[in-house]
């Protein structure tokens, strides 16, 4: 995982009484080594290397807070996850204290847009997938991708366009009605959030839902179409079987509809889906 310069205005060291949570450094110990990380663009991320080990501490940005984001439902998902070797060790989480979330550094290279192109990547994720979608749920609240869009559209100063939330609550309904049973998404696949290591690491769980578990895969046709002539090879791979067309495709404009709306609600420009 490269590390790389955060834009200007983000922290460029962790304060330390958060650094003071990481292992061997509990006493006021510099590190061995510090880096900011590529953390998205509300988080402040970095690399921490200590006596004891590598490894990457968490702290929200200044506007972090944003719909579909809940840190305790992230760390009742991520440790899951983590426990089951899919996603990166928690060493230490603290959602009160700025979110701060320490979790074991691994070693590897993000994917990269070609990787969802390939037809043995794709199916190394779907056999992740496949594992995430196995393990038992926390009892928490079933993802709504409406409640979601309302949530984004109470942020903006400007309604968006009626036909396509018009089609997005439709898709919605249809998802209601043909759910399968609710398992861990991940729910962000985007390729800084997978890492080629000694497995295939899945990355940053603030988007992780109780859902259905064919979003996945409508995530990832959603943000690189080049996947989607592999889709059912995915599909396959994830345990999921033969999937319809129609069911695919609904939920990946539910996915296309609402990356629209979260950039829409941070006043960014985006083209409806």
């Amino acid at each position: 995982m490269a590390a790389q310069v955060p834009p200007a205005g983000r922290l460029s060291a962790p304060p330390a009484w958060a650094l003071a949570r990481v292992p061997g450094l509990e006493h006021g110990a510099a590190p061995v080594a510090l880096a900011p990380l590529a953390g998205g663009s509300v988080n402040e991320v970095f690399r921490v290397d200590t006596p004891l080990g590598c490894f990457v501490l968490r702290l929200n940005g200044p506007a972090w807070l944003r719909p579909g984001v809940e840190r305790e439902r992230e760390l009742a998902l991520h440790r899951a996850a983590a426990a089951a070797g899919i996603a990166p060790a928690i060493v230490h989480a603290d959602p009160a204290a700025q979110g701060l979330l320490i979790t074991q550094f691994e070693f590897g290279r993000l994917w990269r847009q070609q990787d969802y192109a390939d037809a043995t990547a794709l199916r190394r994720l779907g056999e992740r997938l496949q594992a995430l979608h196995a393990l038992p749920a926390p009892q928490i609240a079933r993802f709504d991708p409406w409640q979601v869009a309302q949530a984004y559209l109470r942020q903006m100063r400007v309604a968006p366009p009626l036909e396509p939330m018009a089609r997005l609550e439709q898709c919605c309904a249809a998802l209601e009605r043909d759910q399968r049973p609710g398992c861990i998404v991940h729910g962000d696949l985007a390729e800084s959030n997978l890492l080629e290591g000694s497995r295939l690491w899945l990355l940053d769980w603030e988007y992780a839902q109780h859902g259905d578990p064919l979003m996945d895969v409508a995530c990832v046709l959603a943000y690189y179409p080049a996947a989607q002539p592999l889709a059912a090879e995915l599909a396959a791979a994830a345990g999921l079987g033969v999937v319809q067309g129609e069911a695919l495709a609904l939920r990946v404009y539910i996915y296309r509809a609402l990356s629209w709306l979260w950039s829409l609600a941070r006043g960014e420009p985006a083209a409806a889906p």
